[in-house]
């Protein structure tokens, strides 16, 4: 079976340590992606009320500007709250693919610093790494709220591949059923996003997808860039956030 996209691939499965606070209420033996109901636990309370939410899913190996730069432009627009969810498992990268730079401890405190920093940002853990099981739990835990998934351009031909899925109608149709896709253009990215959507077989989508505007110098920035650049011995101040930096230089 082909994995379905949680907007492209991202580090290894990680194995979670029961003795984090975090995850308790999380099923940290959980026995693999699709099976059971999944589970998105906020690790600040999460938002409140009936404001939209809009998903951000990643590995955040590290997080970069490029991930605070979608989530306010989207705050910006919307005026809801932002989570950027963290997975418990993770669809695996390509054979070779280098070492983490953070392990799952050290994701999960950049994203409370981050997230601290910035009203209308939180962070979660989910039980699944599947783009569509997260949606699903998201609007389990916030039924009353208007969900959006927020994606590079990049991530977003990826979620309309049908090479990523057993059925991809299918999957799409859970994930648009509870959820609107919002994209931003990525220099490298495959080409616009406008293209993907005009085919046929994505009529059904269409209307329930749309670009966000993100500067294009903050657009391009990338977690491998970071990795590359911190193994090199390089300054990487330029991509990632303050707050994130004292976790990426140790």
């Amino acid at each position: 079976m082909r994995p379905e996209p949680r907007g492209g691939r991202h580090a290894p499965p990680v194995a979670v340590d029961p003795s984090l606070p975090e995850a308790q209420g999380v099923d940290a033996t959980h026995p693999g992606e699709g099976e059971g109901r999944p589970r998105l636990e906020p690790l600040d309370g999460g938002p409140s009320g009936g404001r939209p939410i809009a998903l951000l899913a990643g590995s955040f190996d590290p997080p970069t500007l490029a991930h605070v730069a979608l989530a306010l432009a989207w705050r910006a627009e919307a005026g809801g709250d932002v989570v950027l969810v963290y997975a418990d498992r993770t669809l695996p990268k390509e054979p070779g693919t280098e070492a983490p730079l953070l392990d799952d401890a050290g994701r999960l405190e950049a994203l409370r610093r981050l997230t601290a920093a910035h009203d209308g940002l939180h962070a979660a853990r989910c039980s699944h790494g599947l783009l569509v099981d997260q949606a699903v739990a998201a609007h389990d835990r916030w039924p009353m709220a208007p969900l959006t998934v927020l994606l590079g351009s990049d991530k977003a031909r990826q979620l309309f591949d049908p090479a990523w899925y057993e059925d991809r109608d299918a999957a799409l149709g859970r994930l648009f059923a509870v959820a609107e896709v919002r994209y931003a253009e990525r220099a490298g990215g495959g080409g616009p996003i406008a293209a993907v959507l005009a085919r046929p077989d994505n009529a059904p989508f269409r209307a329930r997808t749309g670009r966000i505007e993100v500067p294009a110098s903050i657009a391009t920035v990338a977690s491998s860039e970071v990795r590359r650049r911190v193994r090199s011995g390089r300054s990487v101040a330029d991509l990632v956030p303050p707050e994130v930096l004292p976790l990426v230089r140790a």
